[in-house]
């Protein structure tokens, strides 16, 4: 499992590149009305850091849980969900996403979302953590993921020497992680020729 400590300072000291980013593909889905607190109420952000997709998420009515292992993150996450008017509907919890438990984290909910924190991981703690969407979803409870995704086949230019640099999901992982369980719909945007994408899984 990354360090901790590393997170927080990058979020400490502005470095964290991938704060603020909230997933379009997810606000999509949710203002398109395919995801709804109607249908899918009880969500946990897995890797929330600033809890950006958290507070969007309960601002739309969703009761959301975030899970992230940095404290400079979540103390960030909790003060904005108070200035967002949330903080009733949006809690956020110290855990590690590989372990067998999370205190205080527990399932199944409805919706597991995702936005980078699978492909940052790798080998034995990418499993680890696939198995713990695994225990946090029930039937007909839904996976969104968003990843770098590629084959390693990059091109030579800026953006080829950043991808490898960053860890991925191979073509094909998706299945064999969650294959088992999970209905896969990779959705259209990004684009393949992004070498990142998204994916709706449907627990089964």
């Amino acid at each position: 499992m990354p360090k901790s400590w590393s997170y927080s300072f990058q979020y400490r000291t502005g470095m964290a590149r991938w704060a603020g980013r909230l997933g379009l593909e997810l606000k999509d889905l949710v203002t398109s009305g395919r995801i709804s607190p109607e249908t899918h109420s009880r969500v946990v952000d897995l890797g929330c850091g600033r809890g950006e997709a958290a507070i969007f998420l309960a601002k739309r009515g969703f009761e959301v849980v975030g899970v992230d292992f940095s404290s400079v993150a979540l103390s960030e996450a909790r003060e904005a969900a108070v200035r967002a008017g949330v903080a009733d509907r949006c809690r956020f919890v110290k855990g590690d996403l590989t372990a067998s438990e999370i205190p205080g984290v527990e399932g199944p909910f409805d919706l597991v979302t995702d936005l980078g924190t699978l492909d940052d991981l790798q080998g034995a703690d990418r499993e680890a953590m696939a198995r713990t969407i695994k225990r946090l979803s029930g039937p007909g409870s839904l996976y969104f993921l968003w990843c770098v995704f590629h084959d390693g086949n990059l091109p030579l230019n800026l953006k080829g020497i950043l991808l490898r640099l960053n860890p991925k999901l191979v073509p094909g992982e998706e299945y064999d992680l969650f294959g088992d369980v999970f209905k896969i719909e990779r959705l259209a945007s990004p684009p393949p020729s992004s070498y990142f994408a998204s994916f709706l899984m449907t627990r089964q």
